[in-house]
């Protein structure tokens, strides 16, 4: 399958609740065959095949409020980005069961990027440029997380004091967890709390922030980006949010990439410090708190968040 929402060998939904979706959604419980598909942490998707050929994405979730807001996210992009479009409404099967339906975008993941030639990595960084530009043009009074409706109903504090306030609460849990000692929790603070003071040196107001980034979630088809998904986490908040996961790789391999990239946001936002990289650097150090707070962590992965810590606050 070339497409960028993966085939995944999970469970699958069964067959009765999927023709009750399709029938509640379309008037019709037909359809020729369900695959399921990769998605996020709060909902699962499902490659739908209707009678009349058309491939669409079913995206069941757990939490109609969330599913609610991406639905909102989709009716107020989809003509300017390349976001999914939600052709019906979420609607909830039972309790336990919110769903809607979304139009298929073709695609290949972003993470073969390194593997790509450099006018197309140039091509495809000038276009993610300019639609992040227009994703962060859209700014609001407060940070924080959105309701159904787009309204930011729990606020957070963006400043370099609250940042560090976030960390701080993260690291704590890792010491909970038995992945750092106290010692090594109270250094990491302190250190924190000076290097993102660097937060001020880029200023800007809370804006929209797709929050999820990673090169699974951007898609390119025929030399052009062709989906940005999973806007479950989207929020209000800190350009320097989404420019964190531009530190990572396999965009951190690729420096035509991320030249084009850079331009091209400048070109149209007008706003991207020349050391945005230092900033978004130490600004996805809460990411990585974020894993190291979480209980039963995939080894791998807590391996890489010690060795980012240390990387950047150790010594």
């Amino acid at each position: 399958m070339r497409a960028g929402w993966q085939a995944v060998n999970s469970k699958p939904i069964s067959q009765q609740f999927i023709a009750q979706m399709c029938q509640m959604a379309f008037g019709s419980a037909q359809y020729k065959h369900a695959n399921p598909l990769n998605g996020g942490r709060s909902h699962q998707n499902h490659l739908l095949t209707l009678n009349n050929g058309i491939q669409v994405v079913l995206r069941i979730g757990k939490n109609p409020a969330n599913l609610q807001k991406q639905y909102a996210l989709s009716q107020k992009l989809w003509r300017k980005l390349p976001v999914p479009r939600f052709i019906s409404a979420p609607q909830a099967l039972n309790e336990q069961i919110n769903f809607a339906f979304l139009e298929y975008k073709r695609g290949q993941r972003l993470a073969n990027i390194q593997q790509l030639p450099t006018a197309d990595q140039a091509q495809l960084a000038f276009e993610l440029g300019e639609y992040l530009a227009l994703i962060h043009s859209q700014t609001f009074k407060t940070a924080g997380e959105f309701d159904g409706q787009l309204k930011v109903d729990q606020t957070y504090d963006m400043s370099p004091k609250g940042v560090a306030g976030i960390f701080t609460e993260r690291l704590s849990q890792a010491v909970g967890n038995g992945y750092i000692s106290t010692a090594q929790c109270r250094s990491y603070i302190i250190k924190f709390e000076t290097k993102i003071q660097i937060l001020n040196q880029w200023q800007h107001p809370n804006c929209l922030i797709h929050a999820d980034l990673n090169e699974d979630n951007v898609l390119h088809y025929d030399g052009h980006i062709s989906a940005m998904l999973d806007w479950e986490f989207t929020i209000s908040g800190h350009p320097a949010l989404d420019f964190a996961k531009f530190t990572r790789t396999p965009y951190i391999n690729c420096p035509v990439f991320l030249e084009n990239l850079c331009d091209s946001y400048y070109l149209t936002h007008k706003s991207l410090p020349a050391n945005w990289d230092d900033i978004a650097g130490v600004f996805d150090l809460i990411a990585w708190a974020e894993f190291l707070s979480r209980k039963n962590l995939n080894p791998d992965v807590r391996m890489s968040a010690l060795k980012k810590l240390e990387m950047t606050l150790g010594g």
